[in-house]
């Protein structure tokens, strides 16, 4: 039988050495012809190293029309002395276009090689015993799993690495995963490493050995798409952590509007915006907390926070900070809010709502009450991260955010109290009750202090 072996890139670098049909091992037809020739000479028939089903690699001799070529009509003829062919292997085949038995080889991939010609590299390589041994199942898996081992340790260390975890500000979250597992270095020593393979595969090539050359390719392929895969998702985790911790500070529809940007700015500075500034304080905490366990104090504290933090966060305020008993919020930034002045005074409104059913629980629970007062201002102020790189707070500074503490601690239990600017901005939306001028810490100036009855829209 003459079969020969097609690669999947169409090329012919393999054939088969022998079949067992019927008990009976049946040789190809050019292991045949090599055999007759070995026994005229008392040669001793050289075996190729096999692979799976008797099949063995070899290499060309010769590119197409390297062999001498001589037609068969001249030789019937007459026309070529028959001592031309002595001593010699003459093969008899298909040596024409059209017949079908052109095929693809890697010495020329411009030019097909006949069948003929092909037998005739596939004998000379028998002769001059320049078969390919495949390497070893054994070291070749060695050494694939030690370079797949090394460079899953290599992406697992660059992604572990803290330095490489480290990144400058502004953070920005999908670029910090790109950061962290080293992208390109990683791509690079994976191209290094299959770059390396390619040419030990043809170096043992040119000295007979035959290295596979696709295992390695695969796992490295595999294990970074693995890493790449993992971090992402580790990334993903990290973010909706950060995510979850920044929406205790500001409102969550905010929180959201900046992660759908894909980046979180994180650097000392500051800018300077318009906004409206609320304070809110408990009346008669210091007496309260010198009356009650220290378990109870605290209690009564987490409650009173949990109305404030709600209030502000329904109205899409910042919560800037808790000061002891005291909470300070800010609108309008460190987005764009639309009618922040009036959200500002809604928040102080839903606070003092809701504190009526927390002063009966309170009440209920350990006899003891509790009241809030509450000033809201708004202007011009500095808002940013103050502090230094390692540790700051978004905030805001300036006369607009003293006027509003100001205002918080003039104020009595229940009472909202606004200044005239905060009125002038939103005119016939709510109803007030005139308190007059009141002079205010750090201020030269007295101010003109409303009492909030009523929003009216």
């Amino acid at each position: 039988f003459a079969n020969t072996i097609a690669d999947d890139d169409s090329c012919i670098r393999r054939s088969i050495l022998c079949r067992t049909h019927k008990n009976e091992t049946i040789d190809s037809f050019s292991y045949a012809v090599y055999k007759t020739y070995c026994r005229k000479h008392s040669l001793t028939p050289y075996v190729p190293d096999l692979g799976d089903y008797n099949e063995f690699s070899f290499c060309y001799s010769g590119k197409p029309g390297a062999y001498e070529i001589i037609s068969l009509v001249d030789v019937l003829n007459g026309t070529v002395d028959t001592r031309t062919f002595k001593d010699c292997i003459v093969l008899v085949g298909a040596y024409a276009p059209g017949m079908q038995d052109a095929f693809n080889t890697p010495v020329n991939r411009s030019e097909q090689m006949y069948g003929v010609e092909i037998h005739a590299n596939i004998i000379e390589a028998f002769l001059e015993e320049k078969t390919y041994h495949p390497l070893p199942s054994l070291w070749s898996a060695i050494a694939t799993g030690l370079l797949a081992m090394l460079y899953y340790l290599i992406l697992t260390k660059s992604q572990s690495s803290p330095d490489s975890a480290q990144t400058d500000t502004p953070v920005r979250t999908f670029g910090s995963l790109f950061a962290r597992i080293n992208i390109i270095s990683g791509t690079l020593i994976g191209i290094a490493l299959i770059a390396a393979e390619l040419l030990a595969g043809r170096f043992l090539f040119g000295r007979g050995i035959e290295l596979p050359l696709l295992t390695l390719p695969v796992f490295l392929i595999l294990i970074y798409a693995f890493q790449l895969i993992g971090s992402y998702i580790e990334e993903r985790m990290k973010r909706k952590q950060i995510v979850s911790a920044f929406k205790k500070y500001v409102a969550p529809q905010i929180v959201d509007e900046l992660s759908q940007k894909g980046q979180f700015e994180i650097a000392l500075g500051g800018e300077n915006r318009d906004i409206a500034v609320l304070f809110v304080d408990i009346r008669g905490f210091t007496p309260l907390s010198e009356s009650l366990e220290p378990e109870q104090v605290v209690k009564i504290l987490n409650e009173y926070l949990a109305l404030t933090t709600d209030a502000i966060f329904r109205n899409s305020g910042t919560l800037d900070k808790f000061i002891g008993d005291a909470t300070m919020a800010i609108f309008n930034a460190p987005f764009d809010l639309d009618d922040y002045v009036y959200r500002a005074v809604c928040a102080a409104r839903d606070i003092v709502a809701g504190s009526s059913e927390l002063q009966d629980r309170l009440y209920k629970q350990f006899g003891k009450t509790i009241k809030f007062g509450i000033g809201v201002h708004c202007g011009p102020a500095t808002v940013g991260n103050i502090g230094c790189d390692v540790r700051m707070d978004y905030t805001a500074i300036g006369d607009t955010v003293n006027t509003a503490a100001r205002l918080e601690s003039n104020a009595k239990g229940g009472q909202i109290l606004i200044s005239d600017t905060v009125l002038k901005r939103l005119e016939n939306r709510i109803a007030v009750s005139e308190v007059g001028t009141i002079p205010l810490k750090g201020k030269s100036k007295e101010v003109m202090v409303y009492q909030l009855d009523e929003i009216l829209s």
